[in-house]
């Protein structure tokens, strides 16, 4: 078997690990999922917005997995990304419209925009470089 072989590939790939203990997953264990993620705006993959993979040794840590992640879901965290993603593609163009682009409410914009502002390490301006 010569390195570049796909058998010699297939036993070289790193094991995972479990997000929820840390462990690495034994081979035939690992179990995939999607869950939500207000963190993650994908600007390549629009079937990934909102959602992230996650690896889990076993049903109990998958399920422990995705509920933390369902409740730890925050609208106003998911509305930011969306708008730093048009602000990405509208350069300078005004607030109301990149809320138009992101298909975002006046209400949505300012919840996001309050967001940001609490977080702990706010942006001042958005990628395009309008003021948050």
């Amino acid at each position: 078997m010569s390195l570049s072989s796909p058998e010699a590939a297939f036993r070289t790939r790193r094991r995972k690990s479990c997000e929820r203990c840390g462990e690495q997953i034994p081979p035939g264990k690992l179990q995939t999922a999607l869950v939500p993620d207000s963190s993650r705006v994908d600007p390549h993959d629009f079937a990934r917005h909102g959602q992230r993979l996650v690896y889990a040794c076993g049903d109990e840590h998958m399920a422990q997995l995705v509920e933390r992640a369902r409740r730890d879901w925050v609208d106003a965290q998911w509305w930011f990304g969306l708008l730093c993603q048009a602000s990405r593609s509208a350069g300078q163009a005004p607030l109301a419209e990149l809320a138009r682009q992101a298909r975002l409410s006046e209400a949505q914009v300012d919840a996001a925009l309050a967001w940001n502002a609490a977080s702990p390490h706010p942006l001042r301006r958005l990628p395009g470089g309008q003021p948050c």
